[in-house]
């Protein structure tokens, strides 16, 4: 079982990376509405001036409308995922999570078969009526036929602009400058300037992972609570993002703990999945954003210009880490030691990583060395020296060529 924290952090994840969750909760709702409309046209007014539908009439309007909207979904939907596929195998495979959780996408198929189910929905509980006028059902699914025209219309337009590699590094990059204020915003209120003290011996208990897989999320107060009610010390040798397996240590304890029950706390505090994802490792994003940039100069495609917007955008999340309330700092907690992100690991999964894909193009390497030029003229206590060997390698790189 996995803690409460980490299991909701993982399940929101999984929810938002799904196209399942909003689709089936419309389409519950719609059977609800058409429920609800049925009980209240029985308590209509004969007398209300409502349009009405003869029985026959409103059977095959409403057989009309649900197959139109089915097929319709099927067809825009077969589409989608063609254009998605080609999409993450241009600009990356990682991408296709962030197509995933698109909202747009997710509402425009939940309206579609949410029409589909109140239409259904209302023609089954027609069955067994003769001559009686049907008034509110019906007007009802008339409007929400006008809603998925609307929502049809709506995705033949959203599509293509998700695809816009634009708006795809854009959309990463605004989620990687948000992580890094909320990391160093949380710092700030954390208040510890040092690392929690170790003691100097063997630890007492060493736990591995309970499975193979990537840490997906860390309930660090579970552990914090269990450390300060045993007065333990731990050392989590692994942080989200990090893959591991049950033949490496993931938890080292110090202090009267039983190995038993510290192999249950770090099962119900660490949730692991098969790939590693953007819930609590922002270097997540800054390497999907890299990984379009070695995509964007290989020499199949050759697109200089998708480079330069994703390491425009890198540059303004470093910039963030360096002048944001007092720049990117580790997290230190109570009583748990454990490799908290800092400014030179971050930048790290940056401009060096990407700088073998850069150096081969003259059109890259110039603009990252005026991004560089620019991070390096910040104000901030970050430590410059990698910022500086890169840019003198690219300087180099730009006269020998």
């Amino acid at each position: 079982m996995v803690e409460p924290v980490a299991l909701v952090r993982r399940a929101l994840q999984e929810i938002r990376a799904g196209y399942w969750f909003i689709p089936a909760a419309l389409s519950v709702g719609a059977v609800a509405l058409a429920a609800a409309t049925w009980w209240v046209e029985a308590r209509l007014p004969t007398d209300l001036p409502l349009y009405d539908f003869r029985v026959e009439g409103a059977r095959n309007l409403l057989t009309t409308i649900a197959s139109a909207v089915l097929g319709v979904t099927g067809v825009m939907f077969s589409l989608t995922l063609v254009a998605v596929s080609h999409a993450a195998g241009k600009y990356g495979p990682r991408l296709i999570g962030n197509f995933m959780r698109d909202r747009g996408a997710q509402w425009s198929l939940g309206i579609l078969v949410g029409v589909f189910a109140y239409a259904m929905t209302t023609l089954v509980l027609t069955d067994g009526l003769d001559e009686r006028a049907l008034r509110l059902p019906v007007l009802v699914a008339v409007a929400l036929v006008a809603a998925a025209l609307g929502t049809i219309i709506y995705y033949i337009h959203h599509v293509p602009e998700t695809m816009n590699v634009s708006n795809i590094a854009a959309g990463l990059g605004r989620r990687l400058r948000r992580m890094i204020r909320e990391q160093i915003d949380g710092a700030e209120a954390d208040g510890r300037d040092a690392p929690w003290e170790l003691p100097a011996r063997a630890p007492d208990v060493v736990v591995p992972a309970p499975e193979v897989g990537y840490v997906q999320a860390v309930g660090f107060d579970r552990l914090i609570d269990w450390a300060e009610e045993g007065g333990l010390h731990l050392h989590l040798h692994a942080t989200p993002g990090d893959f591991v397996h049950p033949r490496r240590p993931l938890l080292s304890v110090w202090g009267a703990a039983d190995a038993e029950a510290a192999g249950e706390v770090l099962a119900k505090a660490v949730a692991l999945g098969p790939e590693p994802t953007e819930t609590q490792t922002l270097t997540f994003l800054a390497d999907q954003l890299v990984e379009m940039t070695g995509i964007a100069l290989s020499p199949g495609v050759n697109d200089p210009f998708t480079a330069m917007t994703c390491l425009d955008w890198l540059s303004a999340a470093l910039a963030e880490a360096i002048c944001h309330e007092g720049g990117l700092r580790p997290l230190h907690r109570p009583r748990l030691v454990t490799r908290e992100l800092d400014f030179a690991e971050l930048y790290a999964h940056t401009f060096p990583t990407a700088m073998p894909y850069v150096l081969g193009d003259p059109v890259a390497t110039r603009r990252a060395i005026e991004l560089l030029e620019g991070l390096v003229a910040l104000p901030g206590a970050a430590d410059r020296r990698a910022m500086l060997a890169d840019l003198r390698k690219l300087r180099r790189s730009q006269r020998n060529s």
